[in-house]
């Protein structure tokens, strides 16, 4: 085989193999792809990410920012609304540790615990610690709350323990958040608590033994993702659980993200993340399309099927098995509520206000209940407030969005000094679709006591029914511009590989024709010539010919003799 023969050969091999490479990776780079995302996005003690889930001190700063209401008219609660100044923000510092991390490589999960802790940032603050500011007295109205269904002389009691004291309390913002402030009832409730799931607290704080505390946010476990990338970060237990004791089923159900990482392929679905503090799950509408440092995302919100008291959902009798058995899905739907549904449209009615929700779901549909229902644990609320009263041992505490952002407007015009707007006041989370990464989470909650009158506690007699605004939280995290950088590598990878793919296949295809054009040639060079080819060249005067002599004679005469005949040229 001639070496030429052997190039040509070789170039054909490869052709063939570009050909094949580059229409396997676009026909493949999906499968390519996921299977990039499933080993870098996995969580395990090995994975990129394991070190930032697990300790965020040497990241940028997490910054919790918090506002207090100073109340400043309560002498004259009754006789005019509560006036509410906003005080900060007080800044802190947040870090964020794993405690106690195990990996259940049988069922593809990851149990921990998390501490979080705070450090004042004076700089960034607007005031300090020590400001002092009117508030009213939580102690004294979650005894009164507590004890409304209790027998006469121990509600007759609470009244003359309370005849000395106000409906507001003075202390320091630091008091009011992280150090506490000692309080006589708590004292009392201390030597009388049996109830070992209630802590027995010797001090009130809105933080109170939560600063660097492990055991607070309870006891979780997640999907790592290893199996299937799909169910990365789902929280599956919460406190040794799939379900809670604060609700009834199938309310009661421990569902949704962690909080700290997302399955990716997200849509425009709703995403639902369990809360800890809230003892609940927060589910997420999508809003619309953003773009943080140049990478698209889709951003949630909370709205109405979070905070409205008349949003249904379906619970298929099948998912049953999946809830505890101390009653049944059959059980809550015949069971009575407090707001009963009517038609398609349920109205709630607060303060002589009204407000309709209407959906789509058939009121003969057994498995469909009301959310407001679901979680308003005998005590349902105007819209835009969270019961969470069993989950802070019972104090009558009411979540809502900063300034009663997307709440009734009644609940709005009951106090002054709150204006609500979407930009300072929603509850947010901002993911990259493809990959599920958070680009951007803006979580901003408040919290306030419910404010209702009482016949025998005397404290009581004659106060308004209000939701009272104490407090409210805001903590921003985002991608920064070197996380956003991998990002974009990462999701350039599909691109990369379809154009990688096309060039490869080009190539291929190209060489492929060379050998074969190389082959054609060769063939044509090797063609032995004919005397109909030499005549031509002959014929040609501008080509150099070979002139031939021929013997026009017989070949019959004896070639021993010599013969005098000449010799002519063939025309």
């Amino acid at each position: 085989m001639r070496p030429w023969t052997n190039k040509s050969l070789g170039l054909g091999i490869l052709g063939l193999f570009l050909v094949a490479l580059g229409i396997s990776l676009c026909v493949l780079r999906p499968i390519f792809f996921h299977h990039i995302l499933q080993k870098g996005l996995a969580l395990s003690s090995t994975s990129n990410s394991f070190k930032i889930w697990s300790d965020t001190s040497d990241l940028p700063p997490l910054i919790f920012k918090v506002y207090i209401f100073n109340w400043t008219n309560p002498e004259q609660l009754g006789i005019e609304k509560p006036h509410l100044d906003q005080l900060g923000p007080y800044c802190f510092r947040e870090v964020r540790q794993k405690d106690n991390i195990t990996f259940h490589h049988e069922n593809k999960t990851v149990s921990y615990l998390q501490r979080r802790l705070w450090y004042f940032d004076a700089k960034q603050s607007n005031g300090s610690l020590n400001d002092i500011v009117n508030h009213l007295d939580v102690v004294a109205a979650s005894a009164a709350h507590k004890i409304r269904y209790w027998d006469y002389d121990w509600q007759k009691t609470l009244s003359v323990i309370l005849s000395t004291r106000k409906l507001y309390t003075r202390k320091t913002v630091d008091e009011l958040l992280f150090t506490g402030y000692s309080d006589g009832i708590l004292t009392m409730g201390k030597m009388m608590v049996t109830d070992p799931d209630i802590p027995a607290f010797d001090r009130f704080g809105w933080f109170y033994m939560r600063n660097g505390s492990a055991e607070f946010d309870g006891h979780f476990n997640m999907e790592t993702g290893e199996g299937d990338i799909g169910q990365l970060g789902i929280l599956r237990k919460w406190n040794y659980k799939d379900t809670t004791k604060y609700h009834k089923n199938p309310c009661n159900v421990i569902e949704g993200s962690a909080g700290e990482f997302w399955p990716p392929g997200r849509t425009k679905d709703d995403i639902t993340l369990f809360s800890a503090d809230l003892c609940r799950p927060l589910f997420y509408e999508y809003e619309g399309t953003t773009s943080h440092f140049g990478i698209e995302g889709y951003r949630y919100t909370i709205g109405k099927k979070t905070l409205g008291n008349a949003t249904r959902r379906r619970f298929p009798h099948d998912q049953a098995k999946f809830f505890e058995q101390t009653t049944t899905t059959e059980d809550f739907f015949v069971a009575e509520h407090s707001a009963e549904m009517t038609g398609s449209t349920t109205e709630n009615t607060y303060n002589g206000h009204s407000s309709e929700n209407t959906d789509v779901y058939s009121d003969n549909d057994p498995d469909v209940i009301n959310m407001g229902n679901c979680y308003c644990n005998g005590e349902c609320t105007p819209s835009g407030l969270l019961n969470i009263t069993l989950c802070r041992y019972g104090a009558p505490v009411f979540i809502s969005l900063p300034h009663f952002h997307k709440a009734d407007p009644a609940v709005l015009n009951a106090v002054e000094g709150l204006r609500p707007n979407d930009k300072e006041h929603s509850f947010s989370i901002t993911l990259e679709p493809t990959t599920g990464i958070p680009l951007e989470v803006s979580a901003a909650l408040q919290a306030n006591v419910h404010l209702h009158s009482s016949e025998i506690v005397g404290l009581y007699n004659n106060v308004p029914n209000i939701y009272m605004p104490m407090i409210w939280f805001k903590l921003k995290a985002q991608v920064t511009e070197e996380m956003a950088s991998n990002l974009r590598i990462l999701l350039a990878l599909p691109i990369v590989m379809l154009c990688s793919g096309i060039i490869m296949t080009i190539v291929g295809l190209c060489l492929i024709g060379a050998v074969a054009l190389l082959s054609l040639f060769g063939k044509k060079r090797r063609i032995p010539q004919t005397d109909a080819t030499t005549e031509k060249m002959v014929d040609n005067p501008e080509k150099k010919t070979e002139m031939v002599f021929m013997d026009k004679m017989g070949n019959n005469e004896d070639d021993n003799v010599k013969s005098d005949r000449r010799l002519y040229a063939k025309p």
